[in-house]
């Protein structure tokens, strides 16, 4: 199970809602197999229509074809079943993978913990929850993240980061 977005809001009356991509793949597509979980129940969808609309989607699910048949699944992250492994380069990561991996600088000096990944124009940031409780946001570049590892990711932080 991979989150791959989350429905912001509804989208005209006929049923469309607009959902948040968070996928780097293309998950959204016509007669594509995506669900949300509700109270703990599965929730599946068939996409019907999927367009672009500035950076987030507009989309339709077939049978859902009235306002009130969506409005029920506003705020809920959108999941996606399938592994795409082999369409990660080199660099990519899954944003399941980041979560909750201990970060550590260049110098063997424990961070905290990968709470988010908070997905901005420029790219993502990675959400670390240090140990007193208070969070950091580190930029998720080349020039901030000098290792991913299975076990822990390593950064290279400059002055005033943390």
């Amino acid at each position: 199970m991979y989150q791959i977005g989350k429905i912001t809001n509804s989208h005209g009356i006929k049923g469309e809602v607009k959902i948040y991509n968070l996928s780097d793949f293309k998950r959204f597509v016509v007669g594509g197999p995506i669900f949300v979980m509700m109270k703990e129940k599965r929730v599946d969808f068939t996409i019907e229509r999927v367009r672009p609309q500035g950076n987030i989607l507009i989309v339709k699910f077939k049978s859902y074809d009235n306002i009130n048949d969506i409005l029920v699944y506003k705020g809920l992250d959108v999941y996606a079943d399938e592994i795409v492994e082999e369409e990660l380069e080199e660099d990519d990561f899954h944003y399941q993978s980041l979560l909750n991996k201990d970060v550590y600088t260049n110098t063997n000096d424990f961070v905290g913990t990968v709470c988010s990944l908070i997905p901005v124009p420029q790219g993502h940031l990675l959400e670390i929850e240090k140990q007193n409780g208070k969070k950091v946001l580190v930029p998720f570049v080349k020039a901030f993240i000098e290792d991913v590892l299975d076990d822990k990711i390593i950064i290279n932080p400059i002055e005033g980061l943390l």
